[in-house]
């Protein structure tokens, strides 16, 4: 998904087809003919309020230097991060300067009247390897706030009773250890974005008053849409539903990316009344609310080391991320599936992001419709890497076969231009100019090497975007080497029930006979529900009449009739000689796949063969022909709803 022919910065890694903008980011990035713009560092430039004092025992963040953007944009970011900073403000610049919207070629439809934006956003927020909390939440982050790879912890962090270690400005920026904010932030963030009223002619002709908020902006996505219809080098494009609203920082802000795109993922749930709309009857909460309801379901368990490593963000600028985000939607029933994605094999970190992306609206559109652009109703994903974090509310392929993700990015504010085609019938004279702002390519990727997505999942009339498999059979028959195979190939997640029982202590003691714990079922299946509930799994296990029959869509039973391999097989891990005759006469008498027939329908209960090597080639190309059969009926069956 990658292009190699695009012109490129002679100073930086920076590259883009368009060469005028190349010229301009060398412009306005490297003046002096390669070195970076110069700056002064302000402690005061901030509203000239007084610093907080922090304490820094020691010289841990040494490495770690903090600028103010010499723009005067209000942001401070790392010396590693400022040239991908200043290279925002050119695409920025271009969106605000471009004049190929003819003004006499408006037609307006005032009952789409949006919100304007306001000033950029703060780059920030990655989080350190953690454990979850309740129901399925156990998975690990890495919290990085810069654009260098993860380094060695402080070895001056202290560290909790839960074993997590409290950060420092590396990980949680500037303000890491300041005990509040200065108190014109805490006032301006109660006032929240400044609001205006205006009296405006309806479609239907009728006078209404309507309220607009300066940093937020409404009815954004159908111009993304109509831009990349008039753009020849988009090919295909997916974008997520029109209900979500573009929110920026206001001036002087600072670093809360990650609040601001926590409130865009809530202004869709808020507007498509969507699970858990009911915690927001006031509509979006600020971001002092936010730090609020983080505490609160750190106190409730939720990802609750958190509250060790950052010291509590309450009242404070200190960085969250992904399992913050987590923490504050899991607490409030809001299904949420969180994944890390990172370098594997042969495959890069961003090709990886590009096809779970593609994957996640892939699940509801069919590739055999014919359209150019696709509008959807998925919610946005809440999207972080080293050094800031987004919304994607889109996935591109252009004419090339190169990819890009769609984002709404905290750190940019609504173009004139662009809040002028709101409800308009215009055309652009230059769409790739405007849509820059909002594409994220390989270009800008490939400078990462971890990505963190959190999805909010909706669970529509008891429909899942991705099935849930499970694969069982005797020990031995090659569950696990399906299960990862199935994984990389179809973007699935491979769910081992023998690791989370082990991970997550679902035991209720020893079986001494056999000399091996025994499970406990209720309690295996409430660490794995949440997780399994949102779908795409992959379960391997020896068993499987303990899940619920609406966790599943199809069950394998791998078997190896010839018992002689199946017995070579089981010997050589150590078996001893009564289990390893046991789990022989399972084999011979089908007891695993009698058990999935009474346990499910028959109709999705597949036995496949599992002897040889050729055999898990060929049994993993029939589940994904069926996966793929499952992504397209769901597809239309979505598109039916759609039309009642």
């Amino acid at each position: 998904m990658d292009d190699h022919s695009t012109p490129a910065c002679p100073f930086c890694p920076f590259a883009d087809r368009d060469a005028t903008f190349v010229a301009q980011h060398i412009e306005y990035c490297h003046p002096e003919g390669g070195g970076q713009p110069s700056f002064s560092r302000d402690t005061h430039a901030i509203g000239n309020a007084s610093p907080v004092p922090e304490s820094s025992p020691v010289d841990e963040e040494s490495t770690d230097k903090y600028v103010d953007c010499p723009h005067e944009c209000g942001e401070v970011v790392t010396t590693a991060e400022l040239s991908i900073h200043l290279d925002l403000h050119v695409a920025e610049n271009i969106a605000l300067d471009d004049s190929g919207v003819s003004q006499s070629d408006f037609a307006r439809d005032v009952s789409s009247e949006p919100d304007i934006s306001s000033d950029l956003e703060d780059s920030v927020d990655f989080n350190e390897s953690r454990k979850g909390g309740k129901k399925g939440a156990d998975r690990d982050f890495t919290r990085t706030n810069t654009s260098k790879p993860a380094r060695a912890r402080s070895p001056v962090g202290k560290v909790g009773s839960n074993g997590a270690k409290r950060l420092g400005r590396s990980e949680l920026g500037p303000h890491a250890h300041e005990k509040k904010m200065p108190s014109w932030l805490r006032k301006m963030l109660e006032k929240g974005g400044r609001t205006s009223k205006q009296t405006q002619i309806t479609a239907d002709g009728r006078l209404a008053r309507r309220t607009t908020v300066e940093n937020e902006t409404e009815n954004l996505i159908p111009v993304i849409a109509k831009l990349c219809e008039q753009d020849p080098s988009s090919r295909r494009v997916f974008l997520c539903s029109s209900k979500v609203r573009h929110i920026c920082k206001m001036p002087r802000e600072g670093g809360f990316c990650g609040y601001r795109n926590i409130q865009m993922l809530v202004s869709y749930i808020t507007k498509a009344k969507a699970i858990g709309h009911e915690h927001f009857p006031e509509g979006l909460p600020t971001i002092l609310q936010l730090q609020d309801m983080i505490e609160l379901a750190w106190d409730r368990g939720f990802n609750s080391s958190g509250r060790t490593e950052t010291g509590g963000i309450r009242g404070t600028r200190k960085f969250i991320g992904t399992p913050e985000a987590q923490a504050l939607f899991m607490s409030l029933d809001i299904p949420c599936d969180a994944s890390s994605i990172t370098e594997a094999r042969d495959r890069r970190a961003y090709d990886a992001l590009y096809m779970d992306v593609a994957a996640y609206y892939h699940s509801v559109c069919s590739l055999d419709d014919p359209r150019k652009v696709f509008m959807t109703d998925l919610p946005p994903i809440y999207f972080q890497h080293q050094g800031h974090s987004m919304s994607i509310i889109g996935f591109e392929i252009r004419d090339n076969g190169s990819a890009n993700l769609l984002v709404f990015d905290p750190m940019f504010k609504t173009s004139p231009v662009m809040y002028r085609l709101i409800g308009s019938s215009a055309r652009s004279d230059h769409p790739a100019r405007l849509l820059k702002a909002y594409r994220r390519g390989s270009s800008y990727l490939q400078k990462y090497k971890m990505f963190e997505l959190l999805k909010k999942i909706s669970v529509a009339m008891g429909k899942r975007a991705n099935p849930n498999i499970i694969v069982t059979g005797t020990p031995g028959v090659g569950k696990t080497v399906h299960c990862e195979k199935l994984a990389e190939d179809l973007g699935l997640k491979h769910l081992s029930v023998n690791q989370v029982a082990k991970e997550r202590n679902c035991f209720d003691g020893k079986d001494k006979k056999r000399g091996s714990d025994i499970v406990d079922e209720d309690k295996l299946l409430d660490a794995i529900e949440h997780e399994v509930l949102l779908g795409g799994y992959l379960i391997d296990w020896h068993a499987c009449d303990l899940f619920p029959k609406s966790w599943i869509d199809l069950v394998v039973v791998l078997r190896c009739p010839e018992t002689t391999t199946l017995y070579d097989r089981l010997a050589s891990r150590g078996y001893a000689p009564n289990k390893l005759e046991e789990n022989i006469d399972a084999e011979i008498f089908g007891v695993l796949m009698d058990e999935a027939r009474e346990a499910f329908d028959e109709e999705i209960v597949v036995e496949l063969n599992s002897e040889k090597d050729s055999d898990v080639e060929s049994n993993c190309d029939r589940i994904a022909a069926w996966v793929n059969a499952w992504w397209k009926q769901n597809a239309e069956d979505a598109d039916d709803d759609d039309e009642e």
